[in-house]
């Protein structure tokens, strides 16, 4: 009995090593950010499916950048440099999307020969957006010691309503010397990666039941992660034509009408008259979401449709407005693969270059 019993008790540990490591080793490995140098997007890392990975460099690796030139960085900014463009914004301003060149600002600085100086989240004042960060730089006098001729606030479009469709406090103002201590104290995260998983994890057990869901429903909803088929291969990736994107692309949709665009569109006109007093053109850049990009390439679509770029191009503006849906949407007709990449929210470096070929400060 206790023999049966013990060889039982083997077979069952046994069952579960091999479960783990095959299931680790095949695709869990493959899909979560165990290395310091590897990258895998967050959409790959949220759904583990893995034949969209697009596994490309981390900002560890110096290679990453191919540009000439790059942007200033707030640590090195002093009041002797001048600063033609100052560029606040989300996780599409300061390199969340890793691989190569990950700042777009870098193809302004090596394309048109402009300065930028880019004000990273974390310093945004009392933890605000970067439009109140903005008003409290124009009150506080920041912005005529650093005199930029042109300032780019870029955000995500899931964001852009909920960041800039309300009321705002255009007398913010706070201690411009504080702020000058926090851009000089100011220390780039370097990207840390969990070199430490073992292969038995609970990660594995999601990792199965989503492979066994995935090929059951072909096409669905995992781990906030749409999942849909495309008539076209847009990617490089062992799946060519499945689109990733985040459910917050969906979710964000019903809050986008006329009159949500119209206060976004009359908040942005007043900043840029308060901008222009001092010299200064403003610049709106809303990141088209992923899945506005490709959703007229999704087979039989039943999702919403997204107003947000079609409205606001119809508004009169006082600021310059970089239509990134437009643009880009031009760069998928002609067959671009890889704009986005498949494993991710977030543009690659060819989106940031389409953008900035077509964009000019003047």
């Amino acid at each position: 009995m206790n023999k049966r019993f013990v060889t039982i008790f083997l077979v069952i540990v046994f069952s579960f090593a091999i479960f783990h490591f095959v299931i680790w080793t095949f695709i869990t490995s493959k899909c979560v950010l165990n290395s310091d140098t590897k990258y895998k997007g967050d959409l790959v890392r949220f759904s583990y499916k893995a034949d969209s990975l697009f596994l490309r460099k981390t900002t560890n690796v110096p290679s990453h950048i191919t540009l000439a030139k790059q942007h200033t960085r707030v640590n090195k900014w002093n009041e002797s440099l001048d600063v033609d463009i100052i560029t606040l914004g989300d996780s599409f301003s300061n390199a969340d999307t890793q691989g190569t060149n990950p700042y777009y600002q870098d193809y302004i600085v090596s394309n048109q020969s402009k300065s930028v100086l880019n004000v990273p989240p974390s310093l945004f004042v009392n933890d605000t957006n970067s439009f109140e960060t903005l008003i409290t730089y124009i009150n506080n006098g920041l912005l005529d010691i650093i005199k930029p001729k042109y300032i780019l606030i870029e955000s995500v479009e899931r964001l852009s309503i909920s960041r800039f469709a309300k009321k705002f406090d255009f007398s913010l103002t706070d201690d411009k010397n504080v702020t000058i201590e926090n851009f000089k104290n100011y220390q780039q995260p370097l990207f840390k990666a969990n070199n430490n998983i073992n292969f038995i994890n609970e990660r594995n057990t999601k990792v199965f039941v989503n492979y066994v869901k995935f090929n059951l429903q072909k096409y669905a909803k995992f781990n906030n992660v749409f999942i849909s088929k495309l008539n076209q291969d847009f990617f490089t990736s062992k799946d060519t034509n499945s689109l990733l994107f985040y459910q917050q692309d969906l979710s964000s949709i019903p809050l986008t009408t006329k009159k949500s665009i119209k206060e976004l569109n009359d908040n942005f006109n007043k900043l840029a008259m308060l901008l222009k007093k001092k010299g200064i053109n403003l610049y709106f850049m809303p990141a088209v979401d992923k899945y506005n990009l490709y959703s007229k390439y999704i087979v039989n679509n039943t999702h919403p449709k997204s107003i947000f770029f079609e409205e606001l191009r119809k508004l009169p503006k006082k600021y310059a407005f970089i239509d990134t849906k437009a643009i880009l949407s031009k760069e998928l007709e002609k067959g671009v693969k890889d704009l986005y990449y498949s494993d991710d929210t977030h543009w690659s470096y060819k989106a940031s270059e389409a953008i900035f070929k077509k964009v000019k400060f003047e």
